[in-house]
């Protein structure tokens, strides 16, 4: 009986191991990945406090490519649509802040030749999109206003994807062992920022060419990405890049 009871006691001291290490294992995997720079809150902040890293300033640009008709506004069908990466409002000008901006010229103040700028252009008319860096300045006599381009920042590809917009770079950090935090991202108008182990690009379908152009960026002018938390196989915090932007002129297409 003795025997017995010593082997039962020894059994269930090794099922409460396998179960406390089946505990540390499985919540990484069974539960939703938490992204804290997937929301927009009260420390996001604005332009001009506390922006050492420059993450602010940034626009997602499309053209007005509106089907118009007789009762359409005068502009429909021209100019171009702005709105904040990462925001639901953009100040447009001196009234209330909008969800986007419509405005009609840009100025580029990139130093790139001016045909170099007007085939930006044309990428929108034409249905692309470009994500840029830089300000809206209204008219002085309420006209309308112009945004004035410092950066422009290219995607892989065309196509529109949803995912949180971030700038990354390599921030020196280097391990014996993984995890290793190595890069750190910096959700885009806002002072909020993680420090991460990797990107995924599986998801971007972009080709080996690309991806490696790409993470040369990191040790850069960075890398911006647009997507979520994941994690890598060792527990490491990763951004999937289910689409990516590079700073021209360093074009990916």
């Amino acid at each position: 009986m003795a025997l017995s009871l010593q082997k039962a006691r020894g059994i269930m001291r090794t099922a409460l191991f396998l179960g406390f290490v089946t505990s540390i294992l499985v919540p990484a995997c069974a539960t939703e990945p938490t992204d804290e720079l997937g929301e927009e809150t009260a420390a996001d902040g604005e332009e001009g406090k506390g922006d050492a890293a420059g993450a602010f300033t940034f626009f997602n640009v499309i053209a007005d490519t509106r089907a118009c008709s007789l009762n359409s506004p005068p502009d429909c069908g021209s100019g171009f649509f702005v709105s904040r990466a990462n925001r639901t409002t953009t100040q447009c000008g001196r009234g209330p802040a909008q969800s986007q901006c419509k405005l009609d010229l840009f100025y580029w103040q990139t130093g790139m030749p001016a045909s170099v700028s007007k085939g930006y252009e044309d990428r929108l008319r034409e249905g692309q999109s470009l994500l840029v860096r830089g300000s809206i300045q209204p008219d002085p006599a309420d006209r309308g206003a112009t945004l004035v381009v410092n950066e422009i920042w290219v995607p892989n590809t065309t196509e529109f994807v949803d995912g949180v917009f971030t700038l990354v770079k390599d921030n020196g950090v280097r391990c014996i062992t993984a995890p290793c935090p190595s890069l750190t991202e910096r959700r885009l108008n806002s002072n909020l920022f993680a420090d991460i182990t990797g990107i995924d690009f599986d998801a971007s379908s972009a080709d080996a060419e690309a991806i490696e152009l790409a993470q040369s960026q990191l040790y850069g002018d960075g890398l911006i990405v647009v997507g979520y938390r994941d994690y890598d196989s060792r527990g490491g915090k990763v951004r999937t890049a289910n689409r990516f932007f590079t700073k021209a002129p360093v074009p990916l297409f």
